[in-house]
């Protein structure tokens, strides 16, 4: 079988190489448009959007340390109002568990969609991406500071997002071209696994990349991966313990903060799978008790719920708790296999 991972020279820039990688996928693929974040002058946390004009990809920033939208949220959309075109989607590793699972909950079609996933080097608390930005003069500079400990698996850990704190998975995974950074000398390579050997065909991965990857580079990324999925692991015990009088005991007890919230629906109003699935307030202010259990059990981690909380509530670590809870009753990793079906239907 075709070894279907190589390893590319990035010369000292592995953002613009990202970024030419980018633009090869989109003519190769002969796209339309791409779903991505581009840096902004007037707005280094802007959201990701819809990029109709392949030159805007000299911008494009996927390491850039801050999310403020889960852009797997905007895919159905926009398939559905671009029905004949191909499209592409730069997404994180949160962003593309979202997007299986939203296609496990509503079954809509992906074959004139390209999906990217790199590797996550961890995001800071809007506001505090917004200072260091402005302090730093960019956010490309903010990605190249976090690109410089890649090899480390990143920095600033206790700074980050709770959500970003306690992802065990941070890893690309599950798109068609996925760029792997974490673990690896970014300066002088990264590495990018296609999903099979048509799609590397499809893309021309081979005429881009340098050669095949050396199976010590693939287990240096794969055993710093490890490392963090465990540190992470034990992070989100330690918040857990923290925070036990925040977390409720059971789906039950979950339901009913829910309702306590009387009509602010600002988590599922930020979440990508209500977007396509969403637990519904019934007139007597109660939420059915499946609704909730399909939501979260599909949760992919991105901390979207707990940035728009006015209440401030630590929902990151609220929902963890309980799709830890569904994730062990049930066996299921969310957006781990495209092909496993929900647990609850």
């Amino acid at each position: 079988m075709m070894n279907s991972q190589w390893m590319v020279e990035t010369q000292g820039d592995p953002l613009s190489t990202v970024r030419d990688l980018v633009t090869s996928i989109w003519e190769n693929g002969e796209l339309s448009g791409m779903i991505l974040s581009i840096d902004g002058n007037q707005d280094p946390a802007s959201k990701p959007e819809l990029v109709l004009n392949p030159e805007r990809l000299s911008n494009v920033n996927p390491f850039k340390p801050v999310m403020t939208v889960n852009a797997a949220r905007l895919v159905p959309e926009h398939l559905a109002n671009n029905p004949d075109q191909k499209l592409g989607a730069l997404l994180r590793p949160c962003e593309m568990r979202a997007l299986i699972e939203m296609v496990k909950h509503d079954g809509f079609d992906l074959d004139q969609l390209t999906t990217i996933c790199v590797d996550c080097l961890g995001t800071l608390p809007a506001e505090d991406y917004q200072w260091r930005a402005n302090r730093i003069g960019s956010g490309d500079n903010l990605a190249q500071d976090a690109l410089k400990f890649a090899r480390q698996g990143g920095i600033l850990a206790y700074r980050y997002r709770s959500a970003c704190q306690m992802c065990t998975s941070p890893g690309a995974s599950g798109a068609d071209i996925n760029i792997n950074v974490l673990g690896l000398p970014v300066r002088q390579q990264i590495l990018i696994r296609a999903r099979d050997e048509g799609t590397a065909a499809r893309f021309q991965i081979e005429k881009f990349s340098d050669h095949h990857a050396d199976q010590a580079l693939i287990d240096q990324h794969e055993r710093v991966l490890f490392k963090l999925s465990q540190r992470h692991a034990h992070t989100m015990q330690r918040l857990f313990d923290t925070l036990s009088d925040y977390l409720p005991e059971s789906v039950d007890g979950l339901i009913q903060q829910l309702e306590s919230c009387g009509d602010c629906q600002n988590c599922m109003d930020t979440c990508p799978i209500c977007t396509i699935s969403r637990p519904v307030l019934t007139e007597d202010g109660q939420y059915g008790r499946q609704d909730v259990m399909r939501w979260l059990v599909s949760c992919a981690g991105c901390g979207m719920c707990e940035q728009s909380c006015p209440s401030h509530l630590p929902l990151s670590a609220i929902f963890g708790y309980i799709r830890e809870q569904l994730k062990e009753e049930f066996g299921y990793l969310p957006g781990s296999s495209p092909g496993e079906p929900l647990p609850l239907m």
